[in-house]
């Protein structure tokens, strides 16, 4: 069984472009924040896509998202999103996702920042707006076929649990 060895927490201020009709986030903004926010996780830990591309000659791509919205947001407020990684196995990776409302200025967001895996704390579910999992396929940039997650990935962002 493996845990995170890390995981991220950021902070993003909901923009009026980034709502629909009814004045709340877009189910598809989501998307975006959810990516970002991975993105930002794997450059933290030492993995941007340049070096990843350099050294493993491949990329992560988002294969499939399973967001599960619970409450609204709206313009100004601003969403603390924790992503994290449950697994990687081959070619695939699976992360993890909470976000939630926040008291913040939304003019001057909180630094994002890498959490030991050991120090995760989830919010109460009745806190959260979405939760979220995103399943990643290892892609070879010049092929477009999946590749093996090398053993430095991986070793980067999970840890063997020892129970």
């Amino acid at each position: 069984m493996s845990a995170p060895k890390s995981a991220f927490l950021t902070c993003v201020r909901v923009l009026f472009r980034d709502c629909d009709p009814l004045g709340h986030v877009n189910n598809a903004v989501y998307v975006g924040y959810l990516e970002q926010a991975a993105i930002d996780h794997a450059a933290a830990a030492g993995w941007p896509a340049d070096r990843l591309q350099r050294e493993a000659g491949a990329v992560f791509v988002a294969r499939r998202h399973e967001i599960d919205f619970l409450r609204p947001a709206f313009e100004n407020d601003v969403l603390e999103i924790l992503t994290w990684p449950e697994a990687m196995s081959g070619a695939r990776a699976t992360r993890a996702y909470e976000v939630r409302r926040i008291d913040a200025d939304p003019l001057a967001l909180p630094s994002s920042r890498l959490i030991d895996g050991g120090a995760i704390r989830h919010p109460e579910r009745s806190e959260l707006v979405v939760t979220g999992r995103t399943q990643w396929a290892f892609a070879d940039v010049e092929r477009g076929r999946p590749v093996r997650i090398p053993a430095s990935v991986t070793n980067d962002f999970l840890v063997e649990d020892d129970a």
